[in-house]
């Protein structure tokens, strides 16, 4: 990575933050620039952990595959709101809307991510979605975890200046060289083992330790968790509840795993297959939109509801898109699942697969008749769709 890789045109600073920034200096580097203005703060301390996060961020972003330069310049940039007191951070949160949680309100230092994650964006220009959702979560993790958020995440805590008085650090230390989720699980499992560690709970740490349940489960279904072969496609399948805004333009598919109350609706082709419901968008036409009018062909009923708990992120080696309108080579198939009233039948349009059967099972059955036929795939597709289901179920006291 060369110094031009890091070179500034310049830097938009408000009023309101002025006395926080160090002026500009032409041939300023992003690094060189951190480190004046942590210097101009009387906080060199933190450049130094700042720099210590980058060194690791890049080697975890080496092993595990992430981008290694947006994982350096995460790591410069993730805690340069530090520099803001706890009063005034969440004074300019209310100011740039971004307190959205009570724990933010009762412990603002939480907010240091989200502003670093706006200076990022508006003081230095960034506007890759991958390098800012990793700084805005980089303390708290959050539901849609990518992987560069799990490199941030897992980087920062490995380069505390006290890390090795923490007792967790060692075990992350040797978790991660297994996996991130499992450095991640050792972090959460310790701050949430006794009331009051943590000061506040911040939601979005909740919401990531479901999602790395959810992960775990995930690997856990042999063919889900491969790669899969669909004619000239090869859909690798990700477990998440919802997409970042970049990935919305490359969605083409949905499908879903339909519920009629705690059962599952099965839909087999006049062949004798059975296969999973939906199917491609026409053009202009919005997922749900799409997905009731696939619900009605297909399953001859009403979509109530929908879930995301996935996508298949597809690359085809055709030479065209399956249709002119969708992405290509590169698509993303939404998976989620969802309650159905079946009160028709299919319509088979003749454009369409034909539908010979539409039945309401177990998941049991649902399993046992797609790896009956071969379709251990779509088999793992219901089993993630019913852990998911049961997921978002109200939990029992009991």
């Amino acid at each position: 990575m060369s110094e031009a890789a890091w070179k500034l045109e310049t830097v938009n600073v408000p009023l309101e933050l002025a006395s926080y920034f160090p002026s500009f200096e032409a041939g300023d580097t992003i690094d060189r620039y951190i480190e004046r203005l942590f210097d101009w703060n009387q906080q060199g301390d933190t450049w130094i952990h700042c720099q210590a996060v980058a060194e690791q961020a890049k080697q975890l972003a080496e092993r595990y595959g992430a981008n290694i330069e947006l994982a350096v310049l995460a790591g410069w940039i993730h805690d340069i709101s530090t520099v803001i007191p706890d009063e005034e951070k969440f004074a300019l949160g209310e100011r740039y809307e971004l307190v959205t949680a009570d724990a933010e309100r009762q412990v603002p230092f939480l907010l240091h991510q989200r502003l670093s994650a706006w200076i990022a964006e508006h003081v230095f220009g960034y506007d890759n979605a991958e390098l800012l959702h990793a700084i805005e979560c980089h303390t708290t993790l959050r539901e849609d975890l990518e992987l560069l958020d799990k490199v941030l995440f897992v980087a920062d805590k490995l380069s505390w200046a006290d890390s090795d008085a923490a007792p967790y650090i060692a075990a992350m230390r040797s978790a991660v060289e297994q996996s991130l989720e499992q450095a991640i699980d050792v972090y959460i499992a310790d701050m949430l083992a006794y009331p009051g560690k943590l000061a506040v709970v911040h939601p979005w740490l909740e919401a990531a330790q479901i999602t790395l349940e959810m992960e775990r489960y995930y690997h856990s279904l042999t063919a889900l968790s491969k790669p899969i072969i669909w004619g000239p496609v090869t859909a690798r399948f990700r477990p998440l509840r919802q997409l970042l805004p970049n990935q919305q333009a490359l969605v083409s598919n949905v499908s879903i795993v339909p519920m009629v109350e705690d059962r599952f609706v099965m839909i087999q082709l006049t062949d004798g297959r059975w296969e999973l419901p939906g199917g491609t968008l026409e053009p202009n036409e919005l997922p749900l939109d799409g997905l009731r009018r696939e619900v009605r062909e297909e399953i001859g009923g009403e979509l109530l509801d929908y879930q995301l708990f996935g996508y298949f992120a597809c690359e085809s080696s055709a030479d065209t898109a399956y249709r002119e309108h969708i992405p290509h080579p590169r698509f993303i198939r939404l998976a989620g699942f969802g309650q159905v009233r079946l009160d028709g039948k299919p319509l088979n349009p003749p454009d369409g697969e034909q539908i010979a059967t539409v039945d309401v099972v177990t998941i049991e059955e649902a399993e046992r008749r797609f790896r009956s036929t071969g379709r251990d795939d779509l088999a793992d597709f219901y089993l993630m769709g019913h852990y998911a289901w049961r997921q978002s179920q109200p939990q029992s006291d009991a």
